[in-house]
């Protein structure tokens, strides 16, 4: 009764910080069809899209992720099932748009890395943010080799047709955004209350002991096991841990870099499982959102790891 009880709270929660951003995001990218003006507000991602072989529409999804990944995703999947974009673009998409939440890692990042650990801090989150351009441009390749070019469109003052006042807009786009939230949340809704249910037994906490046991695997000094058992807990105690150490000689700096990396390597498994995988799962589907977060992830951390094993060897 008490895992019950929780998962009842914590899934409550998670939609509560899910469902309106996806409505938003989804009503967003109605609006922006009803007035005709994705590619004016897409405009300034033309050279992503362009050399992705995306359809101009998706760079209005990639510049509300920097605000909020889920209702870019949201955006992308009503797009899909508008016909507008197909699913090797909806997935080519979605991973392009992981990007953003790299970049936005510098708001607790920098505040709490860089005064803890000074140029080491600095150095961690130069190597997070070219790990992250590395993925999307390796995933910018694949979508140039992989998909069909996009036939050139007409400029947004050539289009034809009268544009809507806002008001009217509005009223246009909320009955086929209701008809997309509607597919979106019968999955999303019993998807997040089965990953509350997962968290409250623990299922997560069993797999995050598992994997700080493997953190012996990697070429990193015992002092470094207690950084990483940390980071499970919180990156801020990892930090805090991390600065002590260096500051009582116990750790150097290229081995507190490669510490901590290897402790975001470790903690992001859990991550995907627990968070971004209900997330992926929740908007795009099973079957697609399972794709999405497995490619993400091995790009990602296969990138990472390889960054790991190069500066123990070379730094």
């Amino acid at each position: 009764m008490e895992i019950l009880s929780a998962t009842l709270v914590l899934s409550s929660e998670l939609l509560l910080r899910t469902v309106p951003i996806v409505i938003i995001g989804v009503l967003i990218a109605e609006i922006l069809i009803a007035l005709r003006i994705t590619e004016r507000i897409a405009s300034v991602a033309y050279p992503v899209t362009t050399f992705s072989h995306l359809p101009r529409e998706c760079g209005a999804s990639f510049l509300l992720a920097f605000v909020s990944p889920q209702a870019a995703d949201a955006m992308l999947v009503d797009y899909y099932h508008k016909g507008m974009i197909g699913r090797g673009e909806l997935v080519v998409a979605a991973l392009i748009n992981s990007f953003p939440s790299v970049v936005m890692h510098w708001r607790y990042l920098i505040p709490v890395y860089v005064p803890l650990l000074g140029v080491f801090g600095v150095i961690y989150f130069a190597i997070l943010m070219a790990i992250g351009f590395l993925k999307t441009g390796i995933v910018m390749i694949a979508g140039r080799m992989l998909l069909s070019a996009v036939p050139a469109t007409r400029t947004p003052e050539e289009h034809s047709g009268r544009t809507l006042p806002p008001k009217t807009a509005l009223r246009t786009s909320l009955r086929p955004a209701a008809r997309t939230l509607r597919r979106i949340l019968g999955i999303m809704i019993p998807t997040l209350v089965v990953v509350a249910f997962l968290i409250e037994a623990g299922v997560f906490d069993a797999v995050a002991a598992h994997l700080e046991g493997a953190s012996r695997l990697f070429p990193i000094p015992p002092e470094g096991l207690a950084i990483i058992a940390a980071k499970f807990g919180s990156y801020i105690a990892a930090a805090s841990l991390a600065s002590g150490l260096l500051a009582a000689g116990d750790m150097v700096g290229r081995d507190i870099v490669v510490t901590l990396l290897v402790a975001n390597l470790l903690t992001s498994v859990v991550t995907y499982l627990r968070w971004l995988g209900s997330f992926y799962v929740a908007i795009f589907g099973p079957k697609q959102g399972t794709e999405i977060m497995l490619l993400s992830v091995a790009l990602q951390d296969g990138l990472l790891l390889v960054t790991i094993f190069l500066l123990a060897w070379f730094w």
